[in-house]
């Protein structure tokens, strides 16, 4: 297992592998209970969160849960689990975005 960033959350599916192994991808589910509780599975890091918005990685690309009065109130590493609690407006998938070399590589896109 790498070092750990401090207030990086990152959880490892299954035993740890070997470091030339690509990393395994984990199962990600999401329950939402009468748009105030959120419960989501198969989280790799909370990138950000305050009152309005989380921002989570997992294999699928980044997840954004927004609405109002959010609080995360429980994370677990071992199992990279999450839940949310609060009023529930939103939530969105950005799709994993590979750069292409800067200004050029989007003109010529």
């Amino acid at each position: 297992m790498q070092p750990q960033a401090k207030n990086v959350f990152r959880a490892e599916a299954g035993a740890a592998a070997p470091a030339q192994t690509a990393p395994q991808t984990v199962r990600h589910n999401l329950i939402v209970e009468n748009r105030s509780n959120l419960t989501a599975t198969g989280i790799r890091q909370v990138v950000s969160y305050d009152e309005y918005s989380a921002t989570v990685l997992t294999d699928l690309g980044m997840l954004v849960i927004g609405g109002k009065n959010l609080k995360v109130s429980e994370l677990s590493c071992q199992s990279g689990e999450l839940r949310v609690s609060g009023e529930i407006e939103y939530i969105q998938y950005e799709d994993k975005k590979e750069r292409k070399g800067g200004l050029l590589g989007r003109l010529t896109r």
